[in-house]
């Protein structure tokens, strides 16, 4: 007779498990994504052991730590143990650190508690696979990460602790991060309508001193100033940068705007990285409301966007900004009259095309370093790269795309279900609110967005990073 399986325990208060996915000798394994540091290619050759355990296979070196590796083959029941190549999953328990050896990473899931199952040994001994789920029709098991640190013989390493925050992902607004003269500040993105090429500025028939240039953005002429001084600060962009022009919405059909040296990137900032202004600005820097810092490590000032949309200067541009004309294209008359069903996208291109994605989708955008990890039975996973300490399962848009081509990483919001997923992208092409129109004799649910870029027309299809 079978053992009943029972549901698991220690799991109070959580409704869902993120799980990493490995496979060792062909079998399906899962380790708790809270316990996992990185994921790094196993070396060819490695360090010594400094223990006697023998699924100990060797040591590896990251960043100055010296971490002991095993293989848990022989452990398992799988056979002999493989020994070198593959991948290494570096996981930790408080400030010590053990690498598991493994064939390869497939991805990362969310799995609901309520699916998991014990699996309680029949002589009462602690399992190094305690817990098991189905997934399409196959048994997963989960690796007990505190039973690898207790094997005896293991040369454990002691490291500075990094401690994550998850919940605050959940608190974290998206923010266009540019420089300005030296000067790095945070945009909310809610503030952002859209970005226009510096190619597309041209003098205006009656300047004004901060603004003497302007930008054609749908039919409107809309000013621009690239004085930081328009925002109580020092410095400016020089009139031959080739950066973009960033169209700030100060009320309805009102824009204004600021010409930037560049856009560092789209980063989700969370609630606990935002802090005072420097005592030394708090009295002049009246439109930033503080500091945040970005994913990267970087401080950036805050634009406050509802001191900027109050600022009478400010106000005063915008109030140049003409309406469209009527001789728009059909596009534009459809956008102007579906105002109230616009949405914030952002515009990249895969190598192949211009793709949009709205931009509540997207946690942030970083280079792409490459893949720790190949993947290549999975319809669209190109692999595993490592972000921020944590992995990340890296996902090409387009088919044939080769991710050594990349350039960006796209890391979209964790949806139910799944875990942190990146898609590869050449290059950022512009932010732009725009309605979500029907393809025309498209599939339901297929959507597209009227865009002008680098001063053509584009019926730019939505998708959705799912």
């Amino acid at each position: 007779m079978g053992t009943e399986l029972t549901a698991p325990v220690g799991e109070a208060g959580r409704r869902h498990i993120d799980l990493g996915l490995l496979r060792l000798c062909g079998i399906e394994l899962a380790v708790p994504v809270d316990w996992v540091r990185e994921v790094v290619p196993c070396p060819g050759t490695m360090g010594p052991c400094f223990g006697s355990h023998p699924a100990l296979i060797g040591s590896i070196g990251v960043r100055g730590d010296v971490i002991p590796v095993v293989d848990v083959t022989v452990l398992l029941g799988f056979g002999e143990r493989t020994g070198t190549g593959g991948t290494i999953v570096v996981l930790r328990k408080d400030d010590v650190l053990l690498g598991l050896r493994i064939d390869t990473v497939s991805g990362l899931y969310r799995i609901p508690v309520s699916a998991v199952r014990e699996l309680i040994d029949s002589g009462g001994a602690a399992r190094l696979v305690d817990r098991a789920f189905v997934r399409e029709e196959h048994l997963v098991g989960i690796v007990d990460p505190d039973a690898l640190f207790t094997m005896p013989g293991l040369p454990l390493v002691r490291c500075t602790v990094r401690h994550a925050d998850h919940g605050a992902l959940g608190r974290a607004s998206p923010f266009v991060l540019v420089t300005v003269a030296g000067v790095q500040i945070a945009i909310d993105s809610h503030l952002v309508e859209s970005t226009a090429p510096a190619t597309s500025l041209r003098r205006c028939a009656v300047p004004a001193p901060g603004w003497a240039r302007s930008v054609n953005y749908l039919g409107r002429d809309v000013r621009v100033f690239d004085q930081l001084a328009t925002l109580g600060l020092d410095g400016a962009t020089p009139e031959e940068s080739q950066g973009p022009v960033i169209l700030l919405r100060i009320a309805p059909g009102k824009l204004v705007g600021w010409h930037v040296e560049s856009v560092r990137s789209v980063a989700r900032i969370a609630s606990d990285k935002f802090g005072p202004l420097p005592s030394g600005l708090a009295g002049r820097a009246s439109l930033f409301g503080g500091t945040a810092t970005d994913p990267g490590g970087g401080q950036n000032l805050v634009l406050d966007s509802a001191a900027v949309c109050a600022d009478p200067a400010i106000v005063a541009m915008a109030a140049l900004c003409r309406e469209a004309t009527e001789a728009g294209g059909r596009s534009i008359a459809m956008a102007k009259g579906k105002a109230d069903a616009t949405g914030a996208f952002l515009i990249f291109d895969t190598g192949e095309r211009l793709l949009a994605t709205p931009l509540d989708a997207i946690r942030e955008v970083v280079p792409f370093r490459g893949l720790s990890s190949r993947v290549e039975d999975y319809s669209g996973l190109c692999g595993l790269s490592d972000h921020r300490g944590a992995p990340v399962s890296v996902y090409a848009v387009e088919a044939g795309v080769q991710p050594d081509d990349a350039k960006l990483l796209i890391i979209a919001r964790d949806q139910e279900g799944q875990g942190a997923r990146g898609f590869l992208a050449q290059r950022l092409a512009t932010i732009i609110n725009a309605p979500a129109l029907p393809v025309p004799g498209g599939s339901p649910g297929a959507r597209f967005i009227p865009a002008t870029i680098d001063g053509t027309a584009h019926s730019i299809r939505i998708h959705t990073l799912g």
